[in-house]
């Protein structure tokens, strides 16, 4: 299939992911991060790995394997299971203290992202592990960095922000007109929300779906959004209130595109072609796996994929800068 008809196939995803995001803004995100998100990351994951992390370092891949685990496993000790045969000061120590640092793991893991496009041995990779150590330590406390890196990097500026980076440079390689209206669709429609009456849905939500988005913690994010936007003052929530119904429309819509964003160009980036018969089944098997988990607790389900969630954003990092230089830098004319 070629670009042109993939883009107007991504024209119809953009107005689907919209309208559903309005109709169902809560239930939508809830669907999409349980059962289309896992199945993003195993077969993305598993593309980068085939195109070598997109660095030229062969030991980047060990600090993301590193840091992802760090990062996952305050999630994963915080399952009832484990206080039944560990210590209540070890289960402290992985949800309390070790959760602290999921911030500082995430900021250094993009600043040696960084690095690693442009360093090749031993020595310059410990080098470059020190300097991103540094940078991660010096900026460990500001609000700023905790808000950004820590919250709005593995959220919306992975599924937004670098959607829109990855459509603008794929226009930039070959323009059509259904290209170019999607980049301002997926730009317009957000900003449409500001003028959107959201009475006019009559919105309902069953105590089982408050429940899952406060459980896992993603009313976090658009508590956030609202602060950050001026909405409010300090942190606050609400299923009802038509800004954070806005906000939510906005963040559905932001995932689910993202994730069918990427299914729908197999053949543009040819990501399927590294999908053996032995990696699909694989694939499947943890993606079937993670979906029984998801409809039987959805916490569980959530806490099984945060690794495979966390790792596939930070392996994404090399990739997102390779593609942001394109944009914003000129090629160097070859003498």
């Amino acid at each position: 299939m070629n670009a042109v008809n993939i883009d107007k196939i991504n024209f119809g995803l953009i107005l689907i992911s919209f309208i559903l995001a309005c109709l169902l803004p809560f239930e939508l995100f809830l669907f999409g991060y349980a059962f289309l998100g896992p199945l993003h990351y195993l077969t993305e994951t598993n593309w980068i790995v085939d195109k070598n992390y997109f660095v030229i370092n062969k030991y980047w891949k060990y600090l993301v394997l590193g840091a992802a685990i760090i990062y996952s496993t305050p999630y994963v000790f915080s399952l009832p299971v484990f206080s039944e045969f560990l210590d209540e000061f070890i289960i402290s120590f992985f949800t309390s203290t070790v959760v602290r640092y999921t911030n500082f793991v995430m900021f250094f893991i993009l600043i040696s992202a960084i690095l690693a496009l442009f360093y090749k041995t031993y020595k310059a990779f410990a080098i470059s592990f020190l300097v991103a150590l540094l940078l991660s330590v010096w900026t460990y406390t500001s609000e700023a960095y905790v808000l950004i890196n820590g919250l709005l990097l593995p959220t919306i500026i992975h599924v937004y922000l670098f959607t829109i980076f990855f459509m603008i440079y794929g226009v930039k390689k070959k323009k059509t007109k259904y290209g170019i209206t999607n980049i301002i669709l997926v730009l317009l429609l957000p900003l449409s929300l500001v003028f959107f009456d959201t009475d006019i849905f009559n919105y309902q939500f069953s105590q089982g779906i408050k429940d899952n988005y406060i459980g896992n913690n993603f009313h976090v994010l658009n508590a956030n959004l609202s602060k950050f936007l001026g909405v409010y003052n300090d942190l606050r929530f609400f299923f009802y209130e038509k800004i954070d119904l806005k906000i939510q429309i906005f963040i559905a819509f932001a995932y689910i595109y993202h994730y069918l964003n990427w299914f729908s160009k197999t053949t543009i980036i040819g990501w399927h072609k590294q999908l053996t018969t032995k990696k699909a089944l694989t694939i499947l098997m943890l993606w079937a796996i993670i979906s029984c988990c998801y409809l039987y607790d959805y916490r569980l389900g959530f806490i099984l994929s945060i690794f495979l969630s966390v790792s596939h954003v930070m392996l994404e990092f090399p990739l997102n800068i390779i593609t942001i230089r394109s944009l914003f830098l000129r090629k160097q004319k070859t003498r």
